[in-house]
């Protein structure tokens, strides 16, 4: 049903960009991933622990803990079904998955448009973000590419957090909904800390974002606020921990620790718990920052 999937299946040639061959790629990547402390071994090898593979993925990693996770590299666009049908075959065998796509395939940094169905469907199985590689005069990058949804279904503002870094390798099995709806092993190769850089950066862009569509002016205090949203300030103050009088610095440190505190990645709550916890103060956050006029 597939052959060598990173290559042949999901690709449609060889070579990608200038003249670089897709198995550099994948040496590129696997010297990445045994850098990392975690990881025991990184090889574009079959896997030998199974006897019979309906495809082989472009890498094999093994962690000191025991989980195994197959890393597909994808130079053009994937087909949905395909990822499908990869993602059911690993989770049977407890294998974790990992996509890592070409950058020129990706929407351009802070773009707004509107994704096909295979993008959305890696959306959906990671956190709103993919990895993706590029290739430069200075030779081979990792980018994180992060995608915000906006009110038009099925487009997403696009941004980037560059010169990322393999420090953690996890493998979990997870709910996914939407159009890729299943109970997967999921592959991810972001550390704790830089999660909890993401977040931050994206409640800054989605605030960007949002006073860019609707043409505000961020920087001008809202004159006059009724006395239900004196209310609901005097309570997001309450919420960050923060008096009435505190300045910028001291609200944005507040805000921090107590988003690191609730962060559904690091909080001894239940995920779905958690993740409420942090929605509600990134709302408080937004909401301060809009009244007082901060970036």
């Amino acid at each position: 049903m597939f052959r060598r999937v990173g290559i042949t299946s999901l690709s449609v040639g060889p070579r990608h960009g200038k003249g670089i061959h897709v198995n550099a790629i994948v040496h590129w990547l696997c010297s990445q991933f045994n850098d990392a402390t975690d990881v025991k071994s990184a090889t574009s090898e079959p896997d030998p622990a199974l006897i019979f593979q309906p495809h082989v993925a472009d890498m094999v990693v093994s962690t000191w803990l025991g989980s195994r996770l197959y890393v597909y590299v994808l130079p053009t666009q994937p087909r949905l079904r395909d990822i499908k049908a990869i993602l059911k075959e690993n989770s049977r065998n407890s294998i974790g998955t990992l996509f890592v796509l070409n950058l020129a395939i990706l929407p351009e940094h802070e773009a707004t448009s509107r994704v096909g169905d295979w993008l959305e469907g890696l959306l959906n199985l990671g956190d709103q973000w993919v990895y993706a590689y590029s290739v430069t005069e200075e030779g081979l990058s990792l980018t994180q590419v992060n995608f915000n949804p906006t009110t038009v279904e099925h487009e997403y503002f696009c941004w980037y957090l560059d010169d990322f870094k393999i420090e953690n390798v996890s493998v979990r099995k997870r709910e996914i909904g939407g159009n890729i709806r299943g109970t997967y092993s999921v592959g991810d190769i972001a550390s704790p800390s830089y999660r909890r850089r993401v977040n931050y950066e994206r409640v800054n862009q989605r605030y960007h974002y949002k006073t860019k569509k609707t043409e505000q002016i961020p920087h001008q205090r809202k004159p006059g606020l009724t006395n239900g949203s004196v209310d609901k300030l005097m309570q997001y103050y309450k919420m960050i921990g923060v008096g009435r009088n505190a300045s910028e610095a001291e609200i944005k440190t507040a805000f921090r620790k107590r988003a690191l505190q609730v962060h559904p990645d690091v909080s001894a709550l239940p995920r779905s718990e958690a993740e409420k916890h942090i929605k509600a103060l990134n709302e408080a956050y937004e909401f301060i920052k809009d009244y007082h006029g901060w970036n």
